[in-house]
Parts: C-alpha cells; sequence; structure tokens
C-alpha cells in the first residue's frame, strides 16, 4: 500500500473512531436509573467494541504510513550518497541525511530487494555498499542473499561483470561453502536455495489474463504482467 495513502486510511479511521466514542457517550448518558459505576463499565465495553478497533488500526496504519513515507524520501538520496562514498556506515549515513539509524537501515534493505540493487545493507559490518565498490564475490552473496535469484544481466548491470567472471566467482563461493543454489547458464539466472525451494510456489501465468510469464513470481514478489499489466503479488504463506 502507497505510504500516503496508508496514512489516508488511518486518519479516516481514527475520525471513525472519535465518532463512533461519541456515539457510544451520548448513548450511555441517555440510560437513566442505572448507578453511575456500571454506567461508566457499560460504555467503556461498548467503546471497546465499537470504537476501539478502529482507534488501534487507525493509529497503526498512520505510524506504517509515515515511516514507509520516510523511508521513500531517504531512498533517492541515499543512493548517490553510497555511489560517491564506494560503502559507508549506517549511523554516518544517518548524520549526512539527519535522519535515525533504523529509518537508513531499512531504506538500504528495500533498496536491495529492487529489481536493479544498486546499494545493499551489510548488517554485519553496519555499513550500506556500493555493489562496484567491493568485490564481485562480496557482492553476489548479499545481492543474492536480499534477492533470492538474479538473472546476469541484472548483475551485470549493478557490478559491471561478465558472465565468465559472475560464474567463476559462483563457483569459488561453492567451493567454500559460502553458495549454496543453482546456476543455470542456459537461461543466464542465478536461484539461492531459498529461491529453488520456492519454485513450487511460484506464479508462473497471470491471474489476470493468463499470460505465461518470463520469469515466476516467488513467494513475497511482486510484478507487473507484461501483457495485460496487472499486478502479480505472490503472497507469503
Amino acid at each position: 500500500m502507497h505510504p500516503r495513502l496508508s496514512q489516508l486510511l488511518g486518519l479516516i479511521l481514527c475520525i471513525v473512531s472519535i465518532a463512533m466514542t461519541y456515539i457510544v457517550y451520548q448513548s450511555t448518558m441517555m440510560i437513566e436509573g442505572q448507578d453511575f459505576s456500571i454506567l461508566i463499565a457499560s460504555g467503556m465495553v461498548a467503546w471497546g467494541i465499537v470504537a476501539l478497533p478502529e482507534l488501534a488500526i487507525g493509529l497503526w496504519l498512520i505510524a506504517k504510513g509515515t515511516r514507509e513515507a520516510r523511508i521513500g524520501d531517504v531512498s533517492g538520496v541515499l543512493i548517490p550518497l553510497v555511489q560517491k562514498e564506494g560503502r559507508i556506515s549506517v549511523d554516518d549515513a544517518a548524520r549526512e541525511l539527519g535522519v535515525e539509524p533504523e529509518v537508513v537501515a531499512d531504506a538500504a534493505e528495500k533498496l536491495s530487494k529492487r529489481r536493479l540493487p544498486l546499494v545493499y545493507l551489510d548488517r554485519r559490518a553496519h555499513e550500506i555498499v556500493s555493489p562496484k565498490a567491493v568485490s564481485l564475490k562480496e557482492s553476489l552473496l548479499y545481492l543474492l542473499y536480499a534477492q533470492r535469484r538474479m538473472t546476469f544481466d541484472q548483475i551485470y548491470r549493478v557490478t559491471e561483470s561478465t558472465d565468465e567472471q559472475i560464474v567463476d566467482a559462483l563457483k569459488e563461493l561453492s567451493k567454500q561453502g559460502k553458495f549454496r543454489g543453482v546456476i543455470d547458464e542456459n537461461s543466464r539466472v542465478v536461484y539461492t536455495q531459498e529461491a529453488v525451494s520456492q519454485l513450487p510456489k511460484a506464479v508462473t501465468v497471470c491471474p489476470n489474463c493468463d499470460g505465461k510469464l518470463d520469469a515466476p513470481v516467488l513467494p513475497g514478489e511482486e510484478e507487473s504482467c507484461p501483457y495485460c499489466g496487472h499486478i502479480i503479488t505472490n503472497k507469503l504463506k
């Protein structure tokens, strides 16, 4: 959901909650002949049933939308900053951008999962890294962990490495026990072990137009159908 839409829905739910609170108050005060403590208790029960859920969900949506909006704002300036530095600590990037380290880390995590991951988050070193600034093997380890599967073209565009270099690096990582997966040199796609295990649950045909997809949509992924433009979401189960 778009962050602004999330905020709007959250605000609407909060307004509904306020309206329901007023209705509960008016209804409770109209009851005559009851002990005041009983009126308060019944009013609180009624409020908890008809108004509290809307308030809780509304506040959650507002907080979630606000955080997502901040992450989106940070993402646009984080990429050129990291590419300029090569690699930068999360704390330094946060100070540079004037936001909390958690927002920077979340932005880097999301950027690493884009179709073209121009930066990724190295949680062990607590740094944000440009794939071109480090060795191909190091980039592949982090990128494939975030992406689960990548085409050779994707890897080339973010690391400027040839097919031969990519295959050699992956084979070395496999020998070292750092990479587990499948290198399909014919289709020029690399699958991690996680991606291979999720292939049976992948969406291979557009549910809207029945068009056969060029690449399966794995659980947790969202892609647009190349034929009808329908947004295909494969939810994690």
